[in-house]
């Protein structure tokens, strides 16, 4: 099958980046023609990255104008957009002539207004990245295939030598706290409150640090070097290098080298689609904190939830869950006392043991192999309907259940199972 990917290109350190990174060649390598459409990182013209074309970025954002251009150029039989599905209303409707797999971040509950009505204008067909997601859209009366988020559980381990990674730093002896979140708004990743909750804390903890993986100034999000400094903190926090982090100079290795030093990972957003660093430090034998709340709640599997308030959020008309400073403060205590009591060793073995789920072999070959399989055969005996009925004009809900179904029997099959509670 011809499959064009919209999303971020590959070699972008960010969470989709690193998603089409992990998805295409594995989808190549399967047998089908892909080609990625990168509305970031590339422009000007396409280039060649692992056998695998990728088409540049049009004028305007998220790649409105190229989209339909790109899936024509390759001869795209299945799109898969993995993006703000919303960012693509301008063009819903031109949308219609295209087979989408909207591989969307859905962090709202209910599902936000404009992701819902983009998908029905549309017809493309929603993925969920978590049960989060999967339940707000059935709930806006979609039905939603499922695939997660995937990790390189090859790279993203625990350190050969943790404590040799931490002396390298000179930090071997301090409690280290990690926030690792993109830094392009003032709101969603809960800046100011895990900041505040690690004053709060630090004044009965001397020897803890905060290591921040983002950018300290950004246009969009919070000038976090001040928000440092106005909190009292700066003598503690440590940035990660700025030059290597916007140029792209840390690869996936360095990254996994950053987790597995810290003691505990602090990711207390008001929404999550799916939060992949929770996954990547893990994976790497980190213990977690963070929010109770969309499919945050549910990628935790060795760590601690935050207590949250409903926070409206005004432009998708849902609700977000806003992270209690206290609550914050309280689990920084307990990741506290447990590494003075050397409790955290156990947390990391459990941390470390339940990320093989989330590796990306298994995730495409559970998940997106018999999504694909499952849209072929609609296509087998559905191409002559389709092609008397003409453009869908609307979200076909009956077709959605029939993928589900069979990529639910394929994949129950290749796990040589009848149903998942025997695995």
């Amino acid at each position: 099958m011809k499959i064009l990917i919209h999303s971020n290109g590959p070699m972008v350190p960010s969470g989709y980046g690193r998603q089409v990174k992990l998805l295409a060649p594995r989808l190549q390598a399967a047998g089908h023609d892909v080609a990625i459409s990168a509305f970031y990182g590339l422009s000007g013209s396409p280039i060649m990255w692992e056998g695998i074309p990728i088409l540049p970025a049009g004028a305007r954002e998220f790649g409105v104008d190229v989209l339909p251009y790109h899936a024509a150029n390759h001869g795209a039989e299945l799109v898969i957009t993995l993006m703000d599905f919303w960012k693509l209303a301008p063009v819903a409707e031109s949308l219609q002539k295209l087979r989408i797999l909207a591989w969307l971040p859905a962090d709202c509950d209910p599902l936000g207004r404009p992701d819902l009505e983009t998908l029905i204008r549309s017809g493309a067909q929603p993925v969920a990245m978590s049960h989060f997601g999967e339940r707000v859209l059935t709930e806006a009366g979609l039905s939603s295939l499922f695939a997660p988020h995937a990790v390189d559980t090859a790279v993203f381990k625990p350190p050969a030598d943790r404590k040799a990674l931490r002396t390298e730093l000179g930090l071997d002896d301090f409690f280290l706290i990690g926030i690792c979140a993109a830094n392009r708004d003032a709101l969603r990743k809960g800046w100011p409150e895990q900041f505040e909750a690690f004053r709060r804390f630090r004044k009965n903890a001397p020897e803890a640090r905060l290591m921040v993986h983002s950018e300290a100034r950004s246009g969009n999000g919070f000038p976090l070097d001040q928000l440092a400094q106005d909190m009292g903190i700066a003598d503690a926090v440590i940035f990660s290098d700025q030059y290597a982090l916007v140029s792209g100079l840390m690869d996936d290795q360095m990254m996994a080298d950053w987790f597995g030093c810290l003691d505990v990972l602090s990711a207390c957003s008001y929404a999550e689609a799916f939060c992949v660093p929770l996954i990547e430090a893990q994976a790497c034998g980190t213990p977690v904190i963070t929010t109770n709340g969309s499919a945050m709640a549910e990628n935790v599997w060795a760590g601690w939830k935050v207590m949250s308030d409903p926070y409206w959020n005004p432009v998708h008309r849902a609700w977000w869950a806003r992270p209690s400073i206290d609550s914050i403060a309280t689990r920084y205590k307990y990741a506290y006392d447990s590494w003075k009591s050397e409790g955290l060793v156990s947390r990391r073995e459990q941390a470390a043991a339940g990320a093989g789920r989330f590796g990306a072999d298994d995730v495409v070959g559970r998940y997106w192999l018999p999504i694909l399989e499952a849209v072929g055969a609609l296509d087998a005996c559905t191409e002559e309907e389709e092609m008397e009925a003409g453009p869908v004009e609307h979200y076909d809900a009956q077709e959605a259940e029939d993928v589900r179904e069979i990529q639910e029997e394929m994949a129950l099959e290749a796990a040589g199972v009848e149903s998942w509670d025997q695995l």
